[in-house]
């Protein structure tokens, strides 16, 4: 997959079946997740199974609680084992992230990849919450991620086009910036001019 802000595409987020198959026919891509109402987090076997089955390019979500985006041992095991459920079912890639005292995770994100080998890697909205956003991008384009998913620093990706702009300059062709964060039809064309950014994520 091309590093690059080229092409339009369209992600989906979604967290049921229902969704997921309604939104396999539309959607270049889908997130699968389970629990949309506390931010996402790592779905059950069963639906990624039930997804592997549309036929449409899947990237879970590997995140295995709700709160904050800092990982223990403990979490991270657990999402090493969901991420090999995730290669074993032959779907197309992960999207994780860990921070620890305003940056990204390092330790966390680098067992997490070790872990997913050659599964695609789209880096989650933690980077809206780290100190520095442009350091993230960086170090994802170190540790090799695809994209990045970031509402710009903002609730939302409409009231954060300055910093989608300004992470988008920062990554040039090194890697995709993906808007995100209530994203509609009513606010996706203010975006994409504001932005000049191609790839959008919305929630089924």
């Amino acid at each position: 997959m091309t590093r690059q802000n080229s092409s339009y595409k369209l992600e989906i987020c979604v967290d049921s079946p229902s969704a997921a198959a309604t939104a396999a026919s539309i959607a270049d891509r889908i997130e699968l997740c389970a629990g949309l109402s506390v931010g996402g987090l790592t779905p059950d076997f069963g639906i990624m199974q039930f997804a592997a089955s549309l036929g449409v390019e899947t990237h879970v979500l590997i995140r295995p609680r709700c709160g904050d985006f800092s990982m223990s041992p403990d979490d991270i095991s657990v999402a090493v084992a969901s991420i090999k459920a995730v290669q074993q079912l032959g779907l197309r890639g992960v999207v994780i992230g860990a921070e620890r005292n305003g940056a990204l995770d390092r330790r966390a994100l680098e067992a997490m990849i070790l872990a997913a080998d050659d599964l695609d890697l789209t880096l989650h909205r933690v980077i809206d919450v780290v100190d520095d956003p442009k350091a993230a991008v960086n170090l994802a384009v170190e540790l090799g991620f695809i994209r990045v998913l970031t509402s710009g620093g903002s609730q939302s990706a409409a009231d954060g086009t300055a910093g989608l702009k300004r992470l988008h300059a920062t990554a040039g062709s090194r890697i995709e910036i993906m808007a995100g964060g209530g994203v509609n039809s009513a606010n996706l064309q203010n975006i994409m001019d504001s932005t000049q950014i191609t790839s959008f994520h919305a929630s089924c």
